[in-house]
C-alpha cells in the first residue's frame, strides 16, 4: 500500500505481487537514476503540465534521480524526430526508463517510437501515461514495447517505479500496471490525488533551454514578444460532456467532493508572482479544465491577483456562469480573453448528444457580456460528430456569425475511448477501426476535411462536410481579428451584421457555385490559422 493512502483513494484487495517474475524491479544498481520524460507534439506545443508536475515531486522528494525531457517536437524537425533518430538521441542519453504522456489521438502515431526505443534498447523499461492509459487501459498495455502504464495521477506513482526499479521497496509500483515476464499483466489501482498542497507547484525549469524560455513554445493564442506561461489553479471539471475524457474519470473518482482540487488562492498567487519574477512572465494561459469550477475560488483569487500579479491572462469557462457580473470582475483583475465551447450550434443536438445543456440565448448572452466587459471570445466547436446531420453543422456556423468572436476556431470530433459518446458511436457502427492517424486541426497542415467516423450519407455526406468546412475556414479567415498590444490586445471591430451578410453571401456562392466557388477559396493564400492553434491539444 502506498504510503501516502490518506490522499489516495486505492485498494488492497488483490492478489500478492508475484516478485520474482517482474523484468524490472530491482535493476537499477547505481545510486543515481535517469528518468527521461517525453510527450509527442504534432502541433508546435512544448509545454506538459503532467510533466512539471511529476518532475517537480521527483526534484522534491528524490533528490537522487535525474531528470530529462526530450518531446518528440516533429514540426522543428521532422527528421531530427523521426522513430529511428529520436530513439538514438534518447539511447545518447543512457536513461534507467522512459516516460511517455499521451494523449489518446497520438496514440497510433507513437507506436513507431516506442518500437525502435525497443530495438536499440531493449533493457530500457518504457512507461505510457495520461489519458491514453487512463481510459484505454487494455489497449495500451498489449502493446509489446510497453512494460508498464500509469493508470491515474502520476505524481506519487512515478516515484513508486523509482523505487521499485532501485529494489528499495518490496512490491509493485502502486498506482501502475506491470507486464510480468510471463505475459501477464499486474493491476493496482489508479491514484488519485486529492490534496494539491501535498503537492509542489510544477516545475518550468525541465522546459527551459540554454536561452530559457526565448526558444520554447509556450503559447496557445497568447501575444508574441513577451513570454506566455501556461499555469494551473487546479484540477478536475464538475461537468459530464459526452465526448470529454474528464466524464469517465469524474465517473470513476472513489472520493467525488475531492474531484474539484484547487491551490490555496493566496499560495497561487505568490507562486505566479514567483514565476513572472523568475522568468520575466507577461501573460499567463490558465489551462485548468474550467478556471471556474470553484467560484469562491476565483472570487477570493481575482482580488489577490489584481492587486498582486497585474498581468493580463486568459481562461476557460462555461457560458452558465458567465454573467455580466463575472466578466466584468474578471476583466478588471486582468482577464484578456475566455475561451468557451458551443460545441454545436444545434440546442437539441448539443444537449442530447453532447450533454451540454445551454441555451443558444445563453451563449449568445454570455458572449455580449464578455464584449461589454471588454474582454475577448475564444469559441471551440466541433464538426463531423456521431449522428451530426447538414444541418447541425450549419446551425453551428450561423451562431458563431451571429456572435462573432474574436477567434473562431472548429475541429472535427476525436472518439476517445472511454467517454459516453465513443461509446454511441460504437453502438451505431461508426467507428473507423482501421483508421491509425486521427484527423484534427481543422484541417490546417493539409485543407483536406475528412471526418474521423464512417460516412452516414443520409445525415451528411463527404462533399456536404467538405463544403461547410470550407464555409467555416472562409468565416475564419474573415472573422478571426484578435491582435496584441504592449499591454492589451486590441479588437477591429466588425459589426455583426457585416460579418454576418458577408459569410452568408460567400456561403449562398458556394451551394449555387459548386466546384468553382470551392476552387477560389482553395486558390487562396496559405491561411495563418496555424499559427494561431499551436499547441492546442496538450499533453
Amino acid at each position: 500500500m502506498n504510503s501516502k493512502a490518506n490522499l489516495i483513494a486505492a485498494s488492497t484487495e488483490r492478489p500478492a505481487y508475484p516478485q520474482d517474475k517482474s523484468r524490472w524491479f530491482g535493476s537499477v544498481k547505481k545510486e543515481s537514476l535517469r528518468v527521461v520524460f517525453s510527450f509527442y507534439s504534432p502541433d508546435g506545443n512544448e509545454i506538459s503540465m503532467p510533466i512539471a508536475s511529476m518532475s517537480a515531486y521527483l526534484k522534491r522528494d528524490f533528490p537522487s534521480v535525474e531528470v530529462i525531457l526530450e518531446p518528440v517536437l516533429i514540426l522543428r524537425d521532422a527528421e531530427q524526430y523521426s522513430p529511428q533518430n529520436y530513439a538514438k538521441t534518447i539511447q545518447a542519453l543512457e536513461p534507467d526508463i522512459i516516460a511517455f504522456s499521451v494523449m489518446s489521438p497520438h496514440w497510433y502515431p507513437m507506436e513507431p517510437y516506442f518500437e525502435e526505443l525497443k530495438k536499440l534498447m531493449p533493457n530500457l523499461p518504457l512507461v505510457i501515461g495520461g489519458y491514453q492509459a487512463m481510459l484505454s487501459q487494455d489497449q495500451t498495455i498489449e502493446n509489446p514495447n510497453v512494460d508498464y502504464i500509469c493508470v491515474g495521477d502520476g505524481e506519487y506513482a512515478i516515484g513508486n517505479i523509482v523505487e521499485h526499479l532501485k529494489g528499495s521497496k518490496d512490491g509493485p509500483a502502486d498506482g501502475m500496471w506491470e507486464k510480468l515476464i510471463d505475459g501477464s499483466v499486474y493491476q493496482t489501482e489508479p491514484h488519485q490525488i486529492g490534496d494539491l498542497a501535498s503537492l509542489p507547484f510544477p516545475d518550468y525549469d525541465v522546459f527551459a533551454k540554454e536561452d530559457g524560455f526565448k526558444d520554447v513554445n509556450s503559447s496557445i493564442f497568447g501575444p508574441k514578444g513577451k513570454l506566455v506561461l501556461p499555469v494551473m489553479t487546479g484540477r478536475g471539471c464538475p461537468y459530464r460532456c459526452t465526448y470529454c475524457c474528464n466524464t469517465p474519470i469524474l465517473e470513476g473518482w472513489k472520493t467525488k467532493k475531492t474531484f474539484l482540487r484547487k491551490y490555496d488562492p493566496q499560495a497561487m498567487v505568490d507562486e505566479l508572482i514567483r514565476l513572472r519574477d523568475l522568468y520575466d512572465v507577461g501573460y499567463f494561459e490558465f489551462w485548468d479544465e474550467l478556471f471556474l469550477s470553484n467560484l469562491k475560488f476565483v472570487r477570493a483569487f481575482y482580488a489577490l491577483y489584481k492587486e498582486q500579479v497585474k498581468l493580463p491572462f486568459s481562461i476557460n469557462s462555461r457560458v452558465e456562469v458567465m454573467n455580466e457580473e463575472f466578466c466584468k470582475t474578471a476583466a478588471a483583475a486582468g482577464c484578456h480573453t475566455i475561451w468557451f465551447g458551443i460545441e454545436s450550434g444545434d440546442e437539441e443536438f448539443r444537449a442530447k448528444m453532447l450533454g451540454r445543456k445551454m441555451s443558444n440565448e445563453q451563449v449568445i448572452a454570455a458572449a455580449e457580456n464578455c464584449k461589454k466587459a471588454g474582454i475577448n471570445r475564444l469559441t471551440f466547436n466541433i464538426v463531423g460528430l456521431p449522428l451530426e446531420t447538414a444541418e447541425n453543422m450549419r446551425k453551428t456556423l450561423e451562431l458563431n456569425q451571429k456572435i462573432a468572436p474574436e477567434h473562431f476556431f472548429f475541429f472535427p470530433y476525436i472518439p476517445l475511448r472511454g467517454t459516453p459518446l465513443y461509446n454511441k458511436a460504437k453502438e451505431e457502427g461508426l467507428l473507423l477501426t482501421s483508421k491509425k492517424n486521427l484527423h484534427y486541426l481543422s484541417a490546417v497542415n493539409d485543407q483536406k476535411f475528412t471526418q474521423n467516423m464512417k460516412e452516414c450519407p443520409e445525415l451528411l455526406t463527404a462533399e456536404e462536410y467538405d463544403t461547410i468546412c470550407r464555409q467555416m475556414l472562409d468565416f475564419q479567415q474573415k472573422n478571426n481579428r484578435l491582435s496584441y498590444m504592449d499591454e492589451a490586445a486590441t479588437v477591429e471591430d466588425k459589426s455583426f451584421n457585416l460579418v454576418e451578410d458577408e459569410v452568408s453571401e460567400q456561403s449562398a456562392r458556394l451551394s449555387a457555385g459548386g466546384i468553382e466557388a470551392q476552387q477560389e477559396i482553395s486558390q487562396k493564400p496559405a491561411i495563418s490559422l496555424f499559427d494561431g492553434v499551436k499547441n492546442l491539444f496538450r499533453s
